[in-house]
């Protein structure tokens, strides 16, 4: 009963109450509990937002996060002179809203540095553990709030128009949307990631270290070390465009981490961000150590991590 116990709490994040109700509910079937489990956790919390900054300037912003682990599943945003962005409907599930948002910014008027710092602040703000516990009794108003107090600075903006909606799912229902998304152009696509038509996936290799991070032990917003081995024509261009290739070959960059996920037989596939609308996938063995950096409680990367990668 124990093992159960501990198998089901290691499988979904419940606490060990939760675990021994399920498991009664199911005839002590661990299977089944899993799937029971799904439908009692009601802790994901998903925010919709567009905003309007001045008379040319729309975006949108999208958040999901775990109310109960604290962990932040997705952050995403775009920033545009096109109107047509603003049009979307707060009403579509966080799937379609998400698929929405990055179909924006590949449209004319798409503002592709502006939109990824935005989502790097907005992620920054909504990682911190006791950002994310919050969410789920706060009111849209006070979230509204918060995120202009977010917002305003970072576009120099005195005012600012923002619509929010704000919606509590169960583990289950986020679940069933996450897993209709396909595979990626190169390998397995993290189930955490939006459809692969609307990325350009790079084939990544990520340097190693006998004394670095353990590769499961990564988390989204560390920063890895990656090189661009993709030899597409895009690829390449890409790669020159981004300071990753040179006469000798391929150089390293360091890259945001954007999602991890185990995959068959002992592997481990990492996602990298390089920009808005191009990323990269890499398969690791489970014990690989790779070089990687992570944010100091003020925020900032390690003093040796910016040396490896001083010009």
């Amino acid at each position: 009963m124990k093992d159960k116990i501990a198998l089901l709490m290691e499988e979904t994040g419940c606490d060990a109450g939760q675990a021994e109700l399920a498991l009664e509910m199911c005839g002590y079937q661990v299977e089944a509990a899993i799937k029971t489990i799904a439908r009692l956790l009601k802790d994901i919390v998903v925010l919709k937002a567009r905003f309007r900054h001045g008379p040319d300037r729309f975006g949108l912003f999208l958040a999901v996060a775990n109310a109960k682990s604290g962990a932040l599943l997705r952050s995403r945003a775009v920033l545009s002179y096109n109107p047509a962005v603003y049009a979307v409907s707060l009403e579509r599930s966080w799937f379609d809203f998400e698929k929405f948002l990055y179909s924006c910014r590949l449209w004319e008027g798409s503002l592709p540095g502006e939109s990824l710092d935005l989502e790097r602040w907005l992620s920054s703000h909504f990682r911190h553990r006791r950002s994310v516990e919050k969410l789920k009794d706060q009111f849209e108003q006070a979230l509204s709030l918060e995120i202009e107090g977010i917002l305003k600075p970072l576009l120099s903006a005195s005012s600012l128009k923002l619509e929010l909606k704000k919606e509590i799912l169960d583990l289950g229902q986020f679940q069933s949307l996450r897993n209709d998304l396909e595979k990626s152009t190169f390998g397995r696509r993290p189930r955490s990631l939006p459809r692969s038509e609307e990325l350009l996936v790079l084939k990544v290799v990520l340097e190693e270290n006998p004394q670095g991070t353990a590769a499961p032990a990564l988390r989204s917003g560390d920063v890895v070390s990656a090189q661009i081995v993709d030899t597409r024509d895009i690829a390449q261009y890409l790669a020159k465009l981004f300071g990753g290739h040179s006469e000798k070959g391929p150089l390293p960059i360091a890259v945001p981490v954007e999602a991890i996920e185990r995959v068959a037989p002992s592997g481990v596939l990492i996602r990298v961000r390089f920009s808005v609308g191009v990323c990269g996938d890499a398969v690791v063995p489970v014990e690989s150590r790779l070089i990687a950096a992570r944010k100091t409680q003020d925020g900032e990367y390690p003093s040796w991590w910016h040396k490896l990668f001083k010009a």
